[in-house]
C-alpha cells in the first residue's frame, strides 16, 4: 500500500512538472548583453580576446538558431545604451535594467560574466612528428541570468563549461592565458561550448 501511494504521488509529481507554466514568454523580445569577464579570471590581455562580446554573441546564436527566441539585435541598440550612460556588461543592477527596458521595448534581459578560463598542459607522444607534442586543454566557465526588467527580479540563472583541446603550434594566432601561450581559437571554442551549454540548462528551467 505504502508503495502505491509514493508510486502515486511521484506520478502526480511528475505530471505537474510536464504541466507546468513556463517561466517566460518565448516569444517576447529579449535583449542579451555584452557579458563581463571576471578580475582574476585570466592576465589583464585578456581582454584582447573580446571575451565580452564574444560570449554573447554565441548565447545569442544558440537562443536563435536551437531555441528560436525573440533576440533584438544588438548592433541596433548597444549605442543607444551608451548614449544614456548605462552599464552593459557584467552584472547589471534592478534600476538599469529597468531602463534598460524602457529604452529598448523589452521585457526580459540576459547577461553574466565569464568567470574563469584556465589551461592545463599536458606532453603527449605525437607519431606525426615523431616526438612529443604539448596538448593544450583550455576551460571557460561562464555564468548567465535572465531577468525581467519590470520587477527587476532575476527569473533564472545557469553556469556553462566548455572544454577545447589544441596541439601546441597548430594555429598562428596565440594568446597568453597566465604565463603560456594558447590559441585564440582555442579560448573562444571553450567560450562557445561554455555558452551552449548555459542556454541549454537556462531553457530547460525555464521550461520553455
Amino acid at each position: 500500500m505504502r508503495i502505491f501511494i509514493l508510486t502515486f504521488l511521484m506520478l502526480i509529481s511528475s505530471m505537474s512538472m510536464i504541466n507546468a507554466e513556463p517561466l517566460i514568454d518565448r516569444n517576447a523580445p529579449i535583449a542579451v548583453m555584452d557579458f563581463g569577464v571576471h578580475k582574476g579570471t585570466s592576465n589583464p590581455d585578456f581582454d584582447l580576446l573580446n571575451a565580452e562580446r564574444a560570449t554573447s554573441e554565441y548565447v545569442i546564436q544558440y537562443l536563435v538558431d536551437m531555441y528560436h527566441f525573440n533576440i533584438i539585435d544588438k548592433d541596433i541598440f548597444i549605442d543607444k545604451l551608451k548614449a544614456e550612460n548605462l552599464n552593459i556588461t557584467g552584472l547589471i543592477d534592478p534600476d538599469t535594467a529597468k531602463r534598460i527596458g524602457e529604452i529598448l521595448g523589452v521585457k526580459y534581459i540576459i547577461y553574466g560574466n565569464v568567470v574563469n578560463v584556465s589551461l592545463n598542459e599536458e606532453m603527449k607522444e605525437d607519431a606525426r612528428v615523431a616526438s612529443n607534442a604539448t596538448i593544450k586543454t583550455v576551460t571557460a566557465n561562464i555564468v548567465l541570468r535572465i531577468m525581467d526588467v519590470e520587477t527587476g527580479s532575476i527569473i533564472m540563472a545557469s553556469k556553462g563549461t566548455g572544454v577545447s583541446t589544441s596541439g601546441f603550434g597548430n594555429v598562428l594566432i596565440f594568446f597568453r592565458v597566465g604565463n603560456v601561450k594558447v590559441s585564440q581559437e582555442s579560448v573562444h571554442n571553450a567560450l562557445k561550448k561554455a555558452a551552449f551549454q548555459a542556454v541549454d540548462i537556462l531553457v530547460r528551467r525555464l521550461q520553455c
